[in-house]
């Protein structure tokens, strides 16, 4: 979320247009996902798919930031 208190791990990828538009499709924007331009820690600037506060209320904090690594920490 926007002006959250939480990092997050990610991947940053160079991609086309065309393959732009396909990831779209996949991740259901804009109607699950929402494309955004992000400010990584470095100072670039990224797009990238957030969820709206709405999805995600109520639900656990991943303390890492890293989804990959979730499991982990809810089963700790």
């Amino acid at each position: 979320m926007r002006g959250g208190e939480h990092a997050v791990a990610g991947e940053v990828y160079a991609v086309d247009e065309p393959t732009l538009a396909a990831l779209d499709r996949l991740e259901g924007h804009p109607r699950f996902y929402r494309s955004s331009r992000f400010a990584l820690e470095g100072g670039a600037t990224v797009e990238t798919y957030l969820l709206a506060p709405e999805q995600v209320e109520g639900l656990p904090v991943i303390d890492s930031g890293s989804w990959r690594a979730r499991s982990k920490e809810w089963r700790a």
